[in-house]
């Protein structure tokens, strides 16, 4: 009989923190913690970038062509990879704040490293270290905000940190602009700027640890006292009383390895829709960051030309990643998947048949809201449909795994630019667009701000 009393008292335990949560009209974290977030997402989004507007200067430095053009994108997408399933895993079992920090290292030692890259091979190696600390702490950064917020803020506070990362990817080529000129050392300068992503590995002694982890790791008075921290700064902001908390359902702790979880129904069916979302949506996205440059250079604009349009349009990817604020209080998040592919897909057509400047401007410009909408909006609905105990393994790998459209897209761009042209390179990568709509339309849940312990049923 004990061990039904425990299994309840714990049950009960759960359920009245997460209410306790959900009840909060708005975020309770320190400014210092959402300094750490949203910085952490400007330096992995603008590492992500940085990589194809240097590589142009790279490859004539190192003389690369072919298949060597594409090993450093490759190499970091398998860091990325690794590091995804690998931190999210270790967070899932030791704390969201531990990950993190391991994360924030990886990819400010990736980043010094890549600076002083000698070779092919050095500049590889170097990538591939610098992707494990990227996929990490963008599955890791959603998990943390999924879980720190109260469900009705859940899709804003993740969104607004998104214009972070649509801030880092539109400074990259600005950056580029102003680095790139100087002999020898410029795109040194660009890759190793990721180095001040140690300002938010400093910062991470701010950020709390997940209450909704530590209840379920049997830390009951941490977490308490994390939710109390919240509710007081709520309740100094609101001047009144905070509301009764509401019944939640419980959701009782797992066990055994955190993947084991989603190799079941019903999350299993959910990992399959993640991970068809975002292999579709990567090999797309990293097709044309990767390689954006490149393809309008063969398309007869010169390199200047191509970098100038390259900055401008990316001028858009932090207004693509504000946008969804508009839409996430009434619109399910899978309809704003649907339309935002379907939009992607016709600017990258767009691009295919452009002919001059003013096209292609409003192409890239279209595209880079597209892919910060997109992104956004996948990172909300991945981090919301499983259960806390397996959510960062589970968004890391949808989110890491996906990257495998990220490691063929260099030699799926190679390939297509060799048989069809830019034009036609354009077209195929709308294809994949429209492709990744209709499979949203039929398989993707319907979710908005339903409590996580409601969506983890």
């Amino acid at each position: 009989m004990s061990g039904v009393s425990d299994s309840s008292s714990l049950s009960e335990t759960i359920s009245h923190l997460n209410a306790r949560m959900d009840r909060l009209p708005f975020w309770g974290v320190s400014g210092g913690a959402k300094a750490t977030l949203a910085l952490a997402y400007f330096f992995a989004f603008y590492d992500i970038i940085s990589i194809g507007v240097a590589l142009p200067t790279i490859a004539k430095q190192f003389h690369l062509a072919g298949a060597a053009l594409a090993l450093p994108i490759t190499t970091n997408l398998f860091g990325y990879i690794v590091g995804a399933y690998g931190f999210g895993t270790m967070a899932d079992y030791l704390g969201r704040k531990r990950a993190l920090q391991w994360a924030l290292l990886a990819l400010t030692l990736g980043a010094t490293l890549t600076a002083f890259s000698w070779n092919d091979a050095s500049l590889a190696a170097f990538r591939f270290i610098t992707g494990i600390g990227t996929g990490a702490q963008i599955s890791l950064c959603a998990t943390i905000i999924t879980e720190l917020s109260p469900a009705s803020r859940r899709a804003r506070n993740l969104q607004v940190n998104i214009i972070w990362a649509g801030v880092g990817d539109g400074a990259a080529p600005f950056i580029g602009l102003a680095l790139l000129g100087i002999p020898l050392l410029g795109w040194r300068f660009v890759l190793g700027f990721g180095v001040l992503a140690i300002i938010p590995l400093v910062l991470t002694r701010t950020l709390p640890e997940s209450p909704r982890w530590l209840v379920l790791h049997h830390q009951d008075g941490k977490a308490s006292q994390v939710v109390q921290t919240f509710e007081t700064q709520v309740q100094a902001k609101v001047g009144h009383a905070l509301p009764k908390p509401a019944p939640l359902p419980a959701e009782l702790p797992g066990h055994g390895f955190p993947t084991g979880a989603l190799l079941r129904p019903p999350y299993l069916g959910r990992l399959l829709v993640a991970l068809g979302y975002w292999i579709l949506t990567y090999v797309t996205v990293y097709g044309f960051l990767g390689y954006e440059p490149l393809l309008l250079g063969h398309m007869g604009l010169s390199a200047p030309q191509s970098l100038l349009y390259t900055a401008l349009g990316d001028i858009a990817f932090p207004i693509g990643a504000a946008m969804p604020l508009l839409l996430l209080k009434t619109m399910p998040r899978k309809y704003i998947l649907l339309g935002s592919s379907l939009v992607f897909a016709a600017a990258l057509a767009l691009l295919a048949v452009s002919h001059s400047g003013l096209m292609v401007f409003f192409g890239a410009f279209l595209v880079a809201l597209m892919i910060l909408v997109n992104s956004g909006v996948g990172y909300t609905y991945t981090s919301e449909i499983f259960p806390t105990r397996a959510r960062a393994s589970a968004t890391s790998l949808s989110d890491g795994i996906g990257h495998v459209g990220g490691v063929v897209a260099p030699f799926v761009v190679i390939a297509a630019l060799g048989m069809w042209n830019a034009r036609g390179t354009f077209f195929m990568l709308a294809g994949f667009m429209a492709v990744c709509a209709a499979f949203i339309a039929i398989a993707g849940l319907r979710t908005k701000d339903d409590a996580l312990t409601v969506l983890a049923e």
